[in-house]
């Protein structure tokens, strides 16, 4: 049975809390706790643990708090996050009602990445909760852009003429999807190519900005 796809009308943060089945939530304390606490929405699929999500380049900041599945990110990543191997006669988070709040509590795990604001899209490709691989595509690179695919100098070229608000937004994001992926050693040959390529058509229309920006100049 093929899994429902939140992805075209929810951001990636959204989607993966509504794969679990767990209400988003942000943090604003830098703690990170042994165990954190999540709204359920719906008593069905269940995470089993938290990532606490840090940016290398400022590992005091407040983490980003995102449900996983511990079998589902094993089958889906080659880095270990030193999730700890379950007891025995040890079940899954089960749900509980406080007040009038359907609670899991997850066991957290700590972990450090090149960036938080793609990890969530990261997260539910790699684990394979979205599988339609053109959603993956639409939110990295403009449509025009994809359009011209497999033609990546014309992409790359298409993406150049992009207004530099919206140029340095996919830049940056693009940059850290791929970093992402390489940190974690996504195993999906197919993802880490369709992610690979979006970040080289962007990294060459970088240049193609750059040199543009050079010539003017002289």
């Amino acid at each position: 049975m093929s899994r429902p796809s939140y992805l075209s009308r929810e951001d990636p943060y959204e989607a993966l809390c509504h794969h679990f089945n767990v209400q988003p939530v942000q943090t604003t304390d830098a703690a990170i706790p042994a165990t954190f606490d999540m709204t359920v929405t719906r008593d069905a699929h269940m995470p089993t643990h938290v990532l606490a999500a840090v940016p290398t380049d400022d590992p005091e900041c407040p983490p980003l708090m995102l449900p996983i599945d511990a079998s589902l990110y094993e089958h889906g990543f080659r880095i270990d996050i030193n999730i700890p191997a379950a007891e025995a006669g040890s079940t899954a988070p089960v749900p509980y009602t406080l007040g009038d709040t359907l609670i899991v509590t997850l066991p957290v795990l700590p972990i450090t990445v090149p960036d938080t604001s793609s990890l969530a899209l990261l997260l539910l490709f790699g684990l394979s909760l979205e599988t339609i691989h053109n959603l993956l595509a639409w939110r990295l690179l403009p449509s025009q852009v994809i359009e011209e695919f497999p033609n990546a100098a014309t992409m790359a070229l298409i993406l150049s003429r992009a207004r530099q608000d919206q140029f340095d937004r996919i830049f940056r994001f693009n940059q850290g999807l791929w970093r992402n992926a390489l940190s974690l050693g996504l195993k999906d040959a197919q993802l880490v190519q369709l992610i690979q390529t979006a970040w080289n058509v962007t990294a060459e229309a970088r240049r193609i900005r750059t040199r543009s920006s050079t010539g003017s100049r002289r």
